[in-house]
């Protein structure tokens, strides 16, 4: 017999829950404490660990295990055991910290950094130059070229590379100069590009594993690093250990170059790139541009190819998938997030709130839909409060909603620090500190339970949507000299938060788009297109979109028209193909100009596009996405603000039966009211802060109902009064005149952990009589849980702080116990607790200075910055007022 929707609800499958980065500082683990917090986060409702292994923290050789050590693996491996008798899975990200890199990869393969040097001089005239001892590094590349009002003239530029020669020391290679080189009239610039002799490290990595970042534009780099970097795990644990190998956003600086660019440029482009390297730093009159996005578009292809691509390919030989956050690549990034099995995004500051994050989520989810993956993850709650142990449940769940509306369906939590069972917190710096440690720890199944609750839903079918807008890559290639572009950021600059923002609150729902998506339009359920102030795309993409305009789909130009085509050869050529094709679109009427992409693009889709679902009240905190899923369609709507609104959403083009689930109590709700339009349905609901909803629309389900209670108060009991506050941690039991936050009491002013309030309550028969009573309370803390005669009614992760306790209660008298829990932070504002300088040295054989350990340890385990940052211990406890309230229930007059 098929499960209704409510039971699916309640038994989600155990491959959607979600998963947490785990911290293994300095490798520094033992057997014993990893089978207890693996226990810990199963209970948590956690399904998966993915282990990164960093710099060490604490001292001693023997503890810190040395990387690729035989007690390294033995430890990796045991891991691995124990994750999957939990019946959880293990990804691992290759070498320690990150980019990938580390003592395997010689300098021939790690990432060149290059930058122009440049000599101005006037002929006619001959001219020498020594380099030695003025630059460090190779000479990849060498011009001259005539200058005039600061552009270079392309017919004169030489290549000088020739002249350049070595210059011995004792026969031995010291330098490099220019001989004799023959200066025409005129004033002429030098142009000297040098790959530089100092290159990226990974960024503090484990003992044993530092070393130099690979080049990500270089296959045989890649296939080297994953050949010795991966292949061994693979060995030692077993095919099938490691369900994902990992790889972290690429944070590559000053990478900008590849051994094989000028073969790879000329066969691809068509020209020799050699002459007109000045280009990609200054200007080459008439064709700056052009040579710029030559380059890019060659360097991005290389990316993707030679690493995104082969990481994949070599994690299928290993029998594993790959989970890739290509965000800070220069490349197609559509195209870099589709190369992995699993494209993963990130939430990276405070988005415990309703915006599209272009930059590091909604890029993701975009290239996850185009190119047909099932999960599409994001690292998740990264810096989502700062200082460290500020954050709350509240607010982890409400981030976690505003990741769902971005198209993501897997969450990986950022996440969980290896400590002692009963040791010091160690937080991440980046991270909300989610793991044994918190204060509120035992209140985070409340989360992963509802994680995996909606992930389960999402999961589900395919994703729904019939807009799309496409990204000016092509712009941002041509606009930008030698750098290493970091390619969603600057997307997001060009089109806006603000303009994305207004599109997706007016109920529009929308992928990204490239060319290669464009080129096969057909594939995709796309109906309207977006291009905003886009300059610059392909001929072939041009042509596509006259034919998706051609057959009777809506394309909106914002800004201006597309008027170039994309490369120095046959420039004039394509940019009047391009030109042209789009003024014909808009003049035969397959194509409608916005003046702007602000007013006037919403009110060109406000006359011509039904949204899927659109808010009333509250759009701007209420979002949506939509999944198709065979004969049902369902939509995750959430309100991600501390606001509570009444609301109707209008659901177009749909008629059919319809059920609204709540995830985070596991129950089925009903509407307020609906009413069935020619246009759709209309859904009234009531939003409390921080709620969201599951609505399924199947055809098979029954008639919906309609709440039709009125409630009216019956009476309240205030509790204001009469508490007892005991915090047995502290031996601290004392009676309590008013409900205000306990850190203004003297003795728990920096206390940080759990307190118990009790109060003893009659009630009467009038009162028991009630249909409804109800404990409400201003503020809980961050967390608590409610006994009611020692039975628990619940618990409170966000608020209302309101629960339903008529079924615990008795006639006469009754007790009321709050067990609430604060954040960390008080905890660390402590003046009696000490500040460690961690001089010493941290481990014999490490390779590094000592100090450069020491500075990572005072970051990170002191208190330091927490104290510069927040002068008082946060408001903690029962604040406010504390009531019970009783009501009756009548039902609401049918209409005659």
């Amino acid at each position: 017999m098929e499960r209704t929707y409510l039971e699916q609800l309640r038994q989600p499958a155990a491959a959607a829950r979600g998963k947490t980065r785990w911290w293994w500082y300095g490798c520094r683990v033992d057997k014993d404490n990893i089978s207890y917090q693996l226990d810990q986060m199963q209970e948590a409702g956690i399904g998966g660990v993915e282990i990164q292994i960093l710099y060490a923290l604490e001292a001693g050789s023997r503890e810190n295990l040395e990387y690729f050590s035989p007690e390294f693996f033995d430890i990796l491996k045991f891991t691995g055991e124990e994750v999957h008798k939990r019946g959880m899975t293990m990804d691992l990200t290759l070498g320690s910290s990150w980019p990938f890199g580390g003592p395997i990869v010689p300098f021939v393969k790690s990432a060149p950094v290059v930058y122009p040097y440049a000599i101005d001089v006037r002929g006619p005239s001959v001219f020498s130059y020594d380099f030695t001892n003025r630059m460090a590094g190779e000479i990849v590349g060498g011009i001259m070229g005539r200058m005039e009002d600061s552009e270079m003239l392309p017919e004169t530029i030489q290549d000088i590379s020739s002249l350049l020669e070595e210059k011995l020391l004792f026969s031995w290679p010291w330098g490099t100069q220019l001989k004799n080189l023959e200066v025409p009239e005129g004033n002429y610039k030098i142009v000297i590009f040098l790959a530089g002799q100092f290159r990226e490290h990974v960024l503090m990595p484990s003992r044993g594993a530092q070393g130099y970042v690979i080049d990500h534009n270089d296959a045989e780099a890649s296939r080297f690093f994953f050949a010795q970097a991966g292949t061994p795990l693979v060995e030692r644990l077993g095919r099938g250990m490691v369900q994902s190998f990992f790889c972290d956003s690429l944070e590559l600086f000053g990478h900008n170059w590849t051994g094989k660019i000028y073969d790879e440029f000329e066969k691809r482009r068509g020209y020799s790139l050699k002459p007109y390297i000045y280009a990609l730093w200054g200007k080459v009159k008439g064709m700056t541009e052009e040579i710029r996005y030559d380059f890019h578009k060659t360097m991005s292809e290389l990316t993707i190819e030679n690493f995104f691509s082969v990481m994949t390919e070599w994690c299928h030989e290993m029998g594993s998938t790959s989970r890739i956050q290509a965000h800070g690549t220069w490349g197609d990034i559509l195209q870099a997030y589709g190369a992995a099995d699993i494209p993963e995004g990130e939430t990276f500051s405070e988005w415990d709130k309703y915006s599209v994050n272009t930059v590091h989520r909604r890029l993701a989810s975009s290239a996850g839909h185009v190119y047909h993956r099932h999960i599409i993850s994001n690292e998740s709650f990264t810096w989502l409060r700062f200082p460290r142990f500020t954050e709350t449940p509240e607010q982890i769940k409400i981030a976690a909603d505003s990741i769902f509306v971005d198209g993501m369906n897997q969450i990986v939590n950022h996440g969980y620090t290896y400590s002692q069972k009963d040791g010091e917190p160690m937080a991440f710096y980046a991270s909300s500190h989610i793991c044994h440690t918190n204060t509120w720890w035992k209140y985070y199944k409340n989360i992963g339970r509802y994680i995996n609750r909606v992930c389960d839903f999402l999961q589900r079918g395919e994703p729904v949507s019939r807009i799309c807008i496409y990204l000016p890559q092509h712009d941002i290639w041509a606009e930008n000299p030698l750098g290493d572009i970091h390619m969603c950021m600057k997307l997001e600059e060009r089109l806006e938060t603000s303009v994305i923002d207004g599109i997706a609150r007016e109920g529009y729902w929308f992928d990204y788009v490239n060319d290669d998506v464009l080129g096969r339009w057909e594939e995709y359920s796309y109906e309207t297109l977006i291009l905003m102030e886009t300059d610059r795309m392909p001929v072939k993409t041009a042509e596509s979109i006259q034919s998706f305009a051609m057959h009777g789909n809506l394309v909106i130009c914002a800004g201006r028209l597309p008027s170039q085509g994309c490369g120095l050869l046959q420039k004039d050529e394509k940019d009047k193909i391009v030109s042209t094709l789009f003024e014909e679109m808009r003049r035969q009427g397959n194509l409608i100009f916005a003046e702007n992409k602000k007013d006037a693009l919403l009110n060109i889709l406000k006359q011509r596009v039904c949204p899927d679902l659109k808010v009333g009240t509250g759009k701007e905190s209420i979002g949506y996405v939509h999944r198709k899923d065979k004969n049902a369609d369902i939509y995750f709507t959430a309100n991600m603000s501390l606001e509570e609104y009444n609301t109707k959403l209008t659901i177009y083009q749909e008629n059919r039966a319809f059920c609204i689930l709540d995830p985070m109590e596991g129950k089925e709700i009903l509407p307020l009211a609906y009413t069935r339009k020619e246009s759709g349905t209309e859904i009234e609901l009531h939003f409390n802060q921080g709620q969201a909803y599951l609505l399924v629309f199947d055809q098979s389900l029954p008639k919906p109902e309609t709440d039709k209670r009125i409630w009216k108060e019956n009476g309240v009991i205030d509790l204001k009064e009469g508490w007892r506050l005991e915090v047995p941690e502290k031996d601290y039991f004392k009676d309590v005149e008013e409900l205000k936050g306990f850190e203004q009491i003297e003795e728990l002013k920096y206390y940080s952990g759990e307190v118990i309030y009790r109060k003893s309550v009659y009630l009467t028969e009038p009162d028991m009589a009630s249909d409804e009573i109800v404990f409400q309370v201003d503020k809980a803390g961050c967390a608590a849980e409610v006994f009611v005669n020692d039975t628990s009614a619940g618990q409170w992760i966000q608020r209302p702080y309101q629960m339903s306790i008529k079924e615990y209660l008795h006639l006469g008298k009754n007790e009321i116990r709050v067990h609430v829990s604060n954040q960390l932070i008080n905890r660390c504002l402590d003046p009696d607790r000490e500040v460690g300088e961690y001089q010493g040295t941290v481990i014999e054989e490490w390779p590094y200075f000592t100090e450069i350990l020491n500075k990572e340890r005072r970051k990170r385990l002191s208190n330091r910055r927490e104290k510069e940052m927040i002068k008082s211990p946060l408001p903690s406890g029962l604040v406010g007022k504390a009531q019970i309230c009783f009501y009756r229930t009548e039902q609401e007059k049918e209409e005659i």
